[in-house]
């Protein structure tokens, strides 16, 4: 397997699903580590479901928008955040199809690199959930095992949370990858339910992955850490698993 190298620290955030808030929780840390004072990074190898600016009738890529903001770049080209961007709402192998187009294999490791020289800590997000299609060659945990970050992995804070949080936590190490932990995240509060008062617990009871952290919906601040409530150490969660 052609292992890529881990060139500077960081986290690569995985969801169970899509829709699970990957970007959202990506933001929060890179925009943490960015008032902490670290030269932060962060990187998408593919996204696809753009969205029209009204002010400007011009396609862009909010997940990409997120993680730009978040890091301060309002200058930074935004192909160095994510270097292939397709429009419809898809798996990238099926929306690039749709356009003509590939994914190219090589790009998206070789956008890793540049981020080498100009960052301290790069926090690199995944699409859809971990058995997702990146490519026509590989799914989203191929791509996790050749990147070799530790993983975060973001799942829905309610009912049916146990089952896709296990599976995804069994399909990552039956790989061998290493999980930093889980993040809750309560996505939609039309949804809520009581379940939110047990899953952690639950989930808990049935692996030794941490649950790091819940979020409310539409949190604004730092991530706390679960039950303790302190902020989180995002680069000493990834050193410990090196």
């Amino acid at each position: 397997m052609d292992v890529f190298p881990l060139q500077i620290p960081g986290l690569m955030v995985v969801g169970t699903d899509t829709g699970v808030g990957k970007s959202y929780i990506s933001a929060a840390i890179a925009r943490q580590l960015t008032s902490e004072g670290v030269r932060t990074g962060a990187y998408k190898p593919a996204c696809s479901g753009s969205v029209i600016d009204e002010s400007t009738g011009q396609p862009y890529w909010e997940d990409v928008k997120l993680l730009r903001q978040a890091i301060g770049g309002t200058d930074l080209p935004p192909e160095r955040i994510c270097p292939q961007t397709f429009h419809a709402p898809l798996a990238p192998p099926v929306a690039a199809a749709k356009e003509g187009r590939r994914i190219d294999e090589a790009l998206l490791l070789e956008g890793v690199r540049w981020w080498k020289s100009q960052a301290e800590f790069l926090i690199v997000e995944g699409v859809g959930g971990v058995l997702c299609p990146l490519s026509s060659q590989q799914l989203i945990v191929d791509f996790a095992e050749k990147l070799k970050y530790p993983l975060l992995i973001v799942a829905r804070a309610g009912l049916g949370t146990i089952n896709h949080s296990l599976l995804t936590i069994e399909a990552l190490q039956q790989r061998g990858l290493k999980i930093a932990g889980l993040i809750l995240n309560d996505v939609d509060p039309e949804l809520s339910d009581e379940s939110r008062l047990s899953n952690a617990e639950q989930i808990q009871l049935w692996t030794s992955v941490p649950v790091l952290s819940f979020v409310p919906f539409d949190w604004q601040s730092n991530l706390l850490r679960y039950q303790s409530q302190d902020r989180i150490d995002w680069r000493q969660v990834s050193q410990d698993l090196l």
